[in-house]
Protein backbone atom coordinates (compact mmCIF):
# COMPACT_ATOMS: atom_id res chain seq x y z
CA UNK A 1 0.00 0.00 0.00
CA UNK A 2 2.80 2.41 0.83
CA UNK A 3 5.78 3.39 -1.26
CA UNK A 4 8.62 4.66 0.89
CA UNK A 5 10.37 6.53 -1.94
CA UNK A 6 7.67 9.22 -1.56
CA UNK A 7 8.72 9.87 2.03
CA UNK A 8 9.99 13.43 1.63
CA UNK A 9 7.66 14.53 -1.17
CA UNK A 10 4.22 14.52 0.39
CA UNK A 11 2.90 16.33 3.40
CA UNK A 12 0.59 16.10 6.36
CA UNK A 13 -0.47 19.56 7.49
CA UNK A 14 2.40 21.13 5.57
CA UNK A 15 5.12 18.72 6.76
CA UNK A 16 6.53 15.46 5.30
CA UNK A 17 3.81 13.12 6.49
CA UNK A 18 5.84 9.93 6.79
CA UNK A 19 8.27 11.73 9.09
CA UNK A 20 5.35 12.68 11.36
CA UNK A 21 3.98 9.16 11.80
CA UNK A 22 5.92 6.99 14.23
CA UNK A 23 5.65 3.22 13.95
CA UNK A 24 6.60 1.50 17.20
CA UNK A 25 8.10 -1.43 15.27
CA UNK A 26 10.68 0.97 13.82
CA UNK A 27 12.00 1.99 17.27
CA UNK A 28 15.12 -0.13 17.34
CA UNK A 29 16.29 -0.41 20.97
CA UNK A 30 14.46 -1.25 24.22
CA UNK A 31 15.69 1.98 25.77
CA UNK A 32 14.30 4.11 22.97
CA UNK A 33 11.06 2.16 23.08
CA UNK A 34 10.69 2.70 26.84
CA UNK A 35 11.38 6.42 26.47
CA UNK A 36 8.85 6.70 23.65
CA UNK A 37 6.04 4.93 25.51
CA UNK A 38 6.79 7.08 28.55
CA UNK A 39 6.16 10.12 26.33
CA UNK A 40 2.93 8.48 25.10
CA UNK A 41 1.75 8.08 28.71
CA UNK A 42 2.53 11.75 29.37
CA UNK A 43 0.21 12.68 26.49
CA UNK A 44 2.88 13.80 24.01
CA UNK A 45 1.70 11.37 21.32
CA UNK A 46 -1.69 10.13 20.09
CA UNK A 47 -2.26 6.59 18.81
CA UNK A 48 -3.72 6.56 15.30
CA UNK A 49 -4.08 2.81 15.59
CA UNK A 50 -2.14 0.08 17.32
CA UNK A 51 1.57 0.66 16.79
CA UNK A 52 1.22 4.00 14.94
CA UNK A 53 1.44 7.41 16.60
CA UNK A 54 1.57 11.11 15.81
CA UNK A 55 2.56 14.04 18.02
CA UNK A 56 -0.37 15.40 20.05
CA UNK A 57 0.40 18.94 18.87
CA UNK A 58 0.08 17.79 15.27
CA UNK A 59 -3.14 15.86 15.93
CA UNK A 60 -4.79 18.81 17.65
CA UNK A 61 -4.08 21.03 14.63
CA UNK A 62 -5.99 18.74 12.25
CA UNK A 63 -9.68 18.95 11.37
CA UNK A 64 -11.96 15.90 11.07
CA UNK A 65 -11.03 15.25 7.44
CA UNK A 66 -7.28 15.53 8.04
CA UNK A 67 -7.49 13.23 11.08
CA UNK A 68 -9.10 10.51 9.00
CA UNK A 69 -6.46 10.98 6.30
CA UNK A 70 -3.76 10.66 8.98
CA UNK A 71 -5.25 7.34 10.08
CA UNK A 72 -5.27 6.14 6.46
CA UNK A 73 -1.66 7.16 5.94
CA UNK A 74 -0.62 5.46 9.17
CA UNK A 75 -2.42 2.27 8.17
CA UNK A 76 -0.75 2.34 4.75
CA UNK A 77 2.68 2.89 6.29
CA UNK A 78 2.22 -0.08 8.61
CA UNK A 79 0.79 -2.56 6.10
CA UNK A 80 2.79 -4.99 3.99
CA UNK A 81 -0.19 -6.40 2.06
CA UNK A 82 -0.76 -5.79 -1.64
CA UNK A 83 -3.83 -3.60 -1.39
CA UNK A 84 -5.20 -0.34 -2.77
CA UNK A 85 -7.00 2.23 -0.61
CA UNK A 86 -10.58 2.42 -1.87
CA UNK A 87 -14.19 3.46 -1.22
CA UNK A 88 -14.63 6.18 1.43
CA UNK A 89 -10.95 6.04 2.36
CA UNK A 90 -9.90 6.74 -1.22
CA UNK A 91 -12.49 9.53 -1.25
CA UNK A 92 -10.82 11.08 1.79
CA UNK A 93 -7.38 11.00 0.14
CA UNK A 94 -8.90 12.49 -3.03
CA UNK A 95 -10.23 15.29 -0.75
CA UNK A 96 -13.82 14.47 -1.65
CA UNK A 97 -16.48 15.46 0.89
CA UNK A 98 -18.49 13.27 3.19
CA UNK A 99 -21.87 13.95 4.75
CA UNK A 100 -21.55 13.16 8.44
CA UNK A 101 -18.71 11.16 9.98
CA UNK A 102 -15.95 9.29 8.21
CA UNK A 103 -16.06 5.51 8.69
CA UNK A 104 -14.27 3.93 11.63
CA UNK A 105 -12.27 1.58 9.39
CA UNK A 106 -9.85 2.02 6.51
CA UNK A 107 -11.28 0.62 3.27
CA UNK A 108 -8.92 -1.29 0.98
CA UNK A 109 -9.41 -3.40 -2.13
CA UNK A 110 -7.37 -6.59 -2.54
CA UNK A 111 -7.07 -9.42 -5.03
CA UNK A 112 -9.61 -12.23 -4.82
CA UNK A 113 -6.77 -14.63 -4.09
CA UNK A 114 -5.76 -12.68 -0.97
CA UNK A 115 -8.68 -14.20 0.90
CA UNK A 116 -8.38 -11.54 3.57
CA UNK A 117 -11.05 -10.84 6.16
CA UNK A 118 -11.90 -7.48 7.64
CA UNK A 119 -10.31 -6.51 10.93
CA UNK A 120 -10.69 -3.87 13.59
CA UNK A 121 -8.62 -1.53 11.41
CA UNK A 122 -9.36 -2.57 7.81
CA UNK A 123 -12.54 -3.12 5.82
CA UNK A 124 -11.24 -5.42 3.09
CA UNK A 125 -12.96 -5.72 -0.31
CA UNK A 126 -11.54 -8.84 -1.98
CA UNK A 127 -13.02 -8.05 -5.39
CA UNK A 128 -9.76 -7.88 -7.33
CA UNK A 129 -7.13 -5.18 -7.65
CA UNK A 130 -8.10 -2.43 -10.12
CA UNK A 131 -6.43 -2.34 -13.51
CA UNK A 132 -5.44 1.28 -12.89
CA UNK A 133 -4.63 3.21 -9.75
CA UNK A 134 -3.41 6.62 -8.65
CA UNK A 135 -0.77 7.70 -6.16
CA UNK A 136 -1.66 10.27 -3.50
CA UNK A 137 0.86 11.14 -0.81
CA UNK A 138 2.80 8.04 -1.79
CA UNK A 139 -0.19 5.76 -1.18
CA UNK A 140 -1.90 3.62 -3.83
CA UNK A 141 -5.56 4.60 -4.24
CA UNK A 142 -8.31 3.78 -6.70
CA UNK A 143 -8.63 6.23 -9.58
CA UNK A 144 -11.18 9.01 -9.16
CA UNK A 145 -13.90 7.44 -11.35
CA UNK A 146 -13.57 4.07 -9.61
CA UNK A 147 -13.64 5.79 -6.20
CA UNK A 148 -16.90 7.55 -7.04
CA UNK A 149 -18.55 4.34 -8.27
CA UNK A 150 -17.36 2.34 -5.24
CA UNK A 151 -18.87 4.93 -2.91
CA UNK A 152 -22.05 5.27 -4.97
CA UNK A 153 -22.64 1.52 -4.85
CA UNK A 154 -22.29 1.27 -1.07
CA UNK A 155 -23.32 4.58 0.50
CA UNK A 156 -26.65 6.47 0.78
CA UNK A 157 -27.87 8.43 -2.24
CA UNK A 158 -27.34 11.93 -0.81
CA UNK A 159 -23.83 11.16 0.43
CA UNK A 160 -22.91 9.63 -2.92
CA UNK A 161 -24.28 12.56 -4.92
CA UNK A 162 -22.15 14.98 -2.89
CA UNK A 163 -19.10 12.85 -3.73
CA UNK A 164 -19.95 12.53 -7.45
CA UNK A 165 -20.71 16.25 -7.82
CA UNK A 166 -17.40 17.19 -6.17
CA UNK A 167 -15.42 14.73 -8.30
CA UNK A 168 -16.94 16.09 -11.53
CA UNK A 169 -16.27 19.66 -10.43
CA UNK A 170 -12.55 18.90 -10.16
CA UNK A 171 -12.38 19.26 -13.95
CA UNK A 172 -12.90 23.03 -13.66
CA UNK A 173 -11.94 23.52 -10.00
CA UNK A 174 -8.86 21.35 -9.31
CA UNK A 175 -7.66 20.65 -5.78
CA UNK A 176 -3.99 21.55 -5.23
CA UNK A 177 -3.21 18.51 -3.04
CA UNK A 178 -4.25 15.72 -5.41
CA UNK A 179 -3.44 14.73 -9.01
CA UNK A 180 -5.12 16.81 -11.72
CA UNK A 181 -8.20 15.09 -13.13
CA UNK A 182 -10.67 15.72 -15.95
CA UNK A 183 -13.52 13.46 -14.96
CA UNK A 184 -16.66 13.35 -17.10
CA UNK A 185 -20.08 11.73 -16.80
CA UNK A 186 -19.08 9.51 -19.69
CA UNK A 187 -16.15 8.14 -17.69
CA UNK A 188 -18.40 7.48 -14.71
CA UNK A 189 -20.84 5.63 -16.94
CA UNK A 190 -18.02 3.58 -18.43
CA UNK A 191 -16.75 2.67 -14.95
CA UNK A 192 -20.28 1.77 -13.96
CA UNK A 193 -20.47 -0.77 -16.79
CA UNK A 194 -17.64 -2.72 -15.15
CA UNK A 195 -19.81 -3.50 -12.12
CA UNK A 196 -21.82 -6.73 -12.00
CA UNK A 197 -25.55 -6.07 -12.13
CA UNK A 198 -26.72 -6.08 -8.53
CA UNK A 199 -28.27 -3.80 -5.94
CA UNK A 200 -25.05 -1.79 -5.65
CA UNK A 201 -24.85 -1.14 -9.39
CA UNK A 202 -28.48 0.03 -9.44
CA UNK A 203 -27.74 2.47 -6.60
CA UNK A 204 -24.63 3.73 -8.38
CA UNK A 205 -26.48 4.25 -11.66
CA UNK A 206 -29.03 6.51 -9.92
CA UNK A 207 -26.17 8.59 -8.52
CA UNK A 208 -24.36 8.92 -11.84
CA UNK A 209 -27.50 9.97 -13.70
CA UNK A 210 -28.23 12.64 -11.08
CA UNK A 211 -24.66 13.94 -10.62
CA UNK A 212 -23.83 17.45 -11.74
CA UNK A 213 -20.38 19.05 -11.57
CA UNK A 214 -21.92 22.52 -11.35
CA UNK A 215 -22.84 21.94 -7.71
CA UNK A 216 -20.18 23.94 -5.88
CA UNK A 217 -20.34 22.55 -2.33
CA UNK A 218 -21.65 19.46 -0.48
CA UNK A 219 -24.46 21.54 1.01
CA UNK A 220 -25.63 22.41 -2.49
CA UNK A 221 -25.55 18.74 -3.48
CA UNK A 222 -27.55 17.79 -0.40
CA UNK A 223 -30.06 20.52 -1.22
CA UNK A 224 -30.36 19.28 -4.81
CA UNK A 225 -31.17 15.80 -3.56
CA UNK A 226 -33.82 17.11 -1.15
CA UNK A 227 -35.45 19.28 -3.86
CA UNK A 228 -35.54 16.26 -6.18
CA UNK A 229 -37.00 13.94 -3.56
CA UNK A 230 -39.61 16.55 -2.61
CA UNK A 231 -40.83 16.70 -6.22
CA UNK A 232 -40.24 20.45 -6.52
CA UNK A 233 -39.18 22.09 -9.79
CA UNK A 234 -35.44 21.44 -10.26
CA UNK A 235 -33.38 24.65 -10.29
CA UNK A 236 -30.66 25.67 -12.70
CA UNK A 237 -27.21 25.68 -11.08
CA UNK A 238 -24.49 28.36 -10.94
CA UNK A 239 -26.32 30.90 -13.12
CA UNK A 240 -25.06 34.44 -13.81
CA UNK A 241 -27.60 37.12 -12.89
CA UNK A 242 -27.38 40.89 -12.99
CA UNK A 243 -28.08 43.06 -9.96
CA UNK A 244 -29.74 46.48 -9.95
CA UNK A 245 -26.29 48.11 -9.93
CA UNK A 246 -25.36 46.42 -13.21
CA UNK A 247 -22.91 44.03 -11.53
CA UNK A 248 -23.09 40.34 -12.38
CA UNK A 249 -23.15 37.52 -9.84
CA UNK A 250 -23.20 33.72 -9.92
CA UNK A 251 -26.02 32.25 -7.81
CA UNK A 252 -26.24 28.70 -6.46
CA UNK A 253 -29.80 27.94 -7.58
CA UNK A 254 -32.09 29.74 -10.03
CA UNK A 255 -35.73 29.10 -10.82
CA UNK A 256 -36.43 31.29 -13.89
CA UNK A 257 -40.14 30.40 -13.96
CA UNK A 258 -40.51 31.75 -10.41
CA UNK A 259 -37.87 34.52 -10.69
CA UNK A 260 -36.31 33.14 -7.54
CA UNK A 261 -32.75 32.60 -6.32
CA UNK A 262 -31.69 29.96 -3.82
CA UNK A 263 -28.41 30.24 -1.90
CA UNK A 264 -26.79 27.65 0.32
CA UNK A 265 -25.12 29.78 2.98
CA UNK A 266 -22.40 27.54 4.39
CA UNK A 267 -19.70 28.78 6.73
CA UNK A 268 -17.09 28.28 4.00
CA UNK A 269 -18.08 31.69 2.66
CA UNK A 270 -16.55 33.29 5.72
CA UNK A 271 -13.65 30.92 6.45
CA UNK A 272 -12.38 29.26 3.24
CA UNK A 273 -9.34 31.13 1.86
CA UNK A 274 -10.36 30.18 -1.68
CA UNK A 275 -13.69 31.96 -1.17
CA UNK A 276 -12.33 34.88 0.86
CA UNK A 277 -9.65 35.70 -1.77
CA UNK A 278 -7.71 37.86 0.67
CA UNK A 279 -10.73 39.42 2.36
CA UNK A 280 -11.45 39.32 6.07
CA UNK A 281 -14.53 37.34 7.17
CA UNK A 282 -16.18 40.65 8.10
CA UNK A 283 -15.59 42.08 4.63
CA UNK A 284 -16.93 38.87 3.06
CA UNK A 285 -20.09 39.23 5.16
CA UNK A 286 -20.54 42.84 4.02
CA UNK A 287 -19.98 41.84 0.39
CA UNK A 288 -22.60 39.09 0.71
CA UNK A 289 -25.12 41.57 2.12
CA UNK A 290 -24.50 44.01 -0.74
CA UNK A 291 -24.79 41.17 -3.24
CA UNK A 292 -28.12 40.01 -1.82
CA UNK A 293 -29.54 43.55 -1.67
CA UNK A 294 -28.39 44.21 -5.24
CA UNK A 295 -30.03 41.04 -6.58
CA UNK A 296 -33.27 41.62 -4.66
CA UNK A 297 -33.43 45.14 -6.11
CA UNK A 298 -33.11 43.77 -9.68
CA UNK A 299 -35.78 42.55 -8.68
CA UNK A 300 -35.36 38.85 -7.90
CA UNK A 301 -36.72 36.82 -5.00
CA UNK A 302 -34.13 35.08 -2.83
CA UNK A 303 -34.07 32.37 -0.19
CA UNK A 304 -31.05 31.39 1.91
CA UNK A 305 -30.50 28.30 4.00
CA UNK A 306 -27.70 26.49 5.79
CA UNK A 307 -26.80 22.96 6.80
CA UNK A 308 -29.65 22.60 9.29
CA UNK A 309 -32.25 23.21 6.56
CA UNK A 310 -30.37 21.31 3.82
CA UNK A 311 -30.41 18.22 6.06
CA UNK A 312 -34.17 18.54 6.72
CA UNK A 313 -36.39 17.97 3.70
CA UNK A 314 -39.55 19.23 5.50
CA UNK A 315 -37.84 22.48 6.49
CA UNK A 316 -36.44 23.04 3.00
CA UNK A 317 -39.83 22.33 1.48
CA UNK A 318 -41.52 24.82 3.82
CA UNK A 319 -38.94 27.48 2.97
CA UNK A 320 -39.19 27.05 -0.80
CA UNK A 321 -42.97 26.62 -0.97
CA UNK A 322 -43.36 29.82 1.06
CA UNK A 323 -41.21 31.51 -1.59
CA UNK A 324 -43.53 30.27 -4.35
CA UNK A 325 -41.51 27.30 -5.62
CA UNK A 326 -43.74 24.45 -6.75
Amino acid sequence: MHRRHARSMHTLDGQPWRDQIILSREISTPGERNAFYSAVRRGHFVALHRGAFVATSMWESLDQDARYRARILAAAAGSSRDAVVSHDSAGALWRLPTVGEWPAKIHVTESRAAGGTSSQLFERHTIGLPDRESLIQGVRVTELARTVIDIASTRPFATSVAVADAALRRTTDPHPDVPRTFLSLGELRAELELLPVNRGSVKARRVVEFANGLADRPGESLSRVAIHQLGLTPPELQVRLQGASGRWYVVDFWWPEFNHIGEFDGQHKYSDPRFLRGRTPHQALLDEKFREDDLRAAPHGMSRWGWDVARSAPRLRALLVAAGIR
